[in-house]
């Protein structure tokens, strides 16, 4: 995540990245789709500006999801 960030990738590049990286180890696992766009999502808030958790919100949720499926 550090990595990606520091070369200046967004969030969706990062995501994408992390997905294809993680899904064959643990794709089958029940909760992966619906947590793996949180997590990464954290985890680059923690690599770029915001070190502590922001509160999750409805639009903030709303732009998430626009990231990433955009």
């Amino acid at each position: 995540m550090k990595s990606g960030a520091s070369e200046g990738k967004d969030l969706n590049a990062i995501y994408k990245e992390t997905y294809a990286t993680l899904k064959p180890k643990f794709g089958d696992w029940v909760i992966f789709d619906h947590c793996t766009p949180f997590d990464v999502t954290r985890a680059h808030d923690e690599a770029t500006q915001y070190p502590d958790p922001r509160i999750w919100t409805a639009q903030r949720d709303k732009e998430m999801w626009e990231t990433l499926e955009g």
